[in-house]
């Protein structure tokens, strides 16, 4: 029973795995199951046996990368360490997060180009722990007296939008740095210093050399 289960377990996992790759590929519209089962090694039947349908699978990956990252920001964020320590702790969660799956960025520029078709309310709930995190860090800086109020979702989408596009942009730049090495391919490193500087200003309202000064000198206690 134990070997059958993980068996299970298994096939499920290199479902997802190649199904995240056909959907960065192609989009929902354009994934075929036969491709994602060939993919996985397995039949069609066993995406049926684990998922109602194609778009059920897709759902299941989307929601799994937001609860994977309200995870991850549950689990690195201290409330107890300086706000702006906080915020870079809740970038650098985000940003290893989505490192590590890399196909997800372009199956998520795709869906939001389709409007969000495809984010149900399951999904939707793992976007509202992610976003929760980063209110709570907000709060606390307002609480501080380092914050002002802001818009807990533009400051998100501060963090997330560079993070997606920088790997989404992956081969282009590539091909641009072969061009001119003038034009070396940045890594996520070379972009989460601007990334924390953007945040932590818009938070306290700071002018860019303040805030430049402020979040780069910083980062030492991190």
């Amino acid at each position: 029973m134990v070997s059958h289960d993980a068996d299970k377990m298994a096939s499920r996992e290199r479902l997802l795995v190649a199904a995240a790759a056909e959907f960065a590929a192609r989009g929902f519209a354009g994934a075929k199951v036969d491709r994602i089962a060939a993919k996985a090694g397995l039949n069609k039947a066993m995406i049926y046996y684990h998922f109602r349908n194609k778009a059920a699978l897709y759902r299941e990956i989307l929601a799994g990368v937001f609860r994977s990252a309200a995870n991850a920001v549950a689990a690195e964020v201290r409330p107890e360490a300086p706000v702006d320590d906080q915020v870079r702790q809740f970038v650098r969660a985000i940003a290893r997060e989505a490192a590590g799956r890399p196909h997800f960025a372009s199956m998520w520029l795709r869906e939001l180009a389709d409007g969000g078709t495809h984010i149900d309310p399951p999904v939707l709930e793992q976007m509202r722990r992610v976003l929760a995190g980063l209110s709570g860090i907000i709060a606390r800086g307002i609480d501080t007296g380092d914050f002002r109020p802001v818009q807990p979702l533009v400051v998100q989408l501060t963090v997330v939008g560079p993070i997606l596009m920088l790997a989404a942009s992956a081969p282009t730049r590539d091909r641009l740095s072969r061009l001119d090495g003038a034009f070396a391919s940045a890594g996520l490193d070379d972009l989460l210093p601007y990334i924390e500087c953007g945040a932590i200003g818009a938070l306290r309202g700071l002018t860019d050399t303040a805030v430049s000064h402020a979040s780069l000198s910083g980062r030492s206690r991190t």
